[in-house]
């Protein structure tokens, strides 16, 4: 079990609150009037084991509602196991002829790349392959600049191709999630998969 956040779980220190005022609540004495002294001495004796036994109950309640407050608010989670697991990512970008098409605003190999620095991830590395070029192991700020100056080739790959090229560039790791990522417009391609 994981928590989402681990540092609430320092509010289990108040289930000491309970437990305090459960030991000065057991000091406290009350005195009672009462005129026959025999029939008070029963009486004391048969409610003090009930009495004993209901603040014992009255102190596990407490603490468990505070308890399972405190681990509410942790927000305890179960991962799968392949989320403990290391990632790699390798991108295809397909800088074919076909991806030169122009759309309503601009060019569509242009705003792909665009939104691919918008939306890639920034703290991960990964491998970045077109037809042409390569890019491994590198983070988005580091290639930003020359993926802008990408143009346009008249090579293409099919997506068999594209597939055994991309698995070459991931590691030997059997232990690692492998994702390859194929941004392509898919034109004329999709007869041979």
């Amino acid at each position: 079990m994981q928590f989402k956040y681990p540092e609430l779980l320092w509010g289990l220190l108040l289930l000491l609150i309970p437990i305090l005022i459960h030991l000065f609540q057991l000091r406290r004495f009350k005195k009672t009037p009462f005129t026959n002294v025999k029939f008070l001495k029963q009486v004391v004796s048969e409610s003090r084991k009930s009495s004993t036994l209901k603040k014992w109950l009255l102190l596990i309640t407490r603490m468990m509602i505070l308890a399972a407050l405190v681990l509410a608010f942790a927000q305890p989670f179960f991962a799968n196991d392949t989320a403990l697991q290391e990632k790699e990512i390798v991108f295809y970008l397909d800088d074919s002829f076909s991806m030169n098409a122009q759309i309503e605003n601009g060019n569509l190999f242009q705003n792909t790349i665009q939104d691919f620095i918008k939306y890639a991830p920034t703290d991960t590395r990964f491998t970045l392959f077109t037809n042409k070029e390569v890019f491994k192991d590198v983070e988005i700020s580091e290639i930003q600049n020359e993926l802008l100056y990408i143009n346009v080739s008249s090579e293409q790959l099919k997506i068999d191709e594209i597939i055994l090229r991309g698995n070459t560039f991931f590691s030997k790791n059997i232990g690692t999630q492998k994702n390859l990522v194929l941004i392509s417009d898919f034109q004329q391609r999709l007869g041979t998969i």
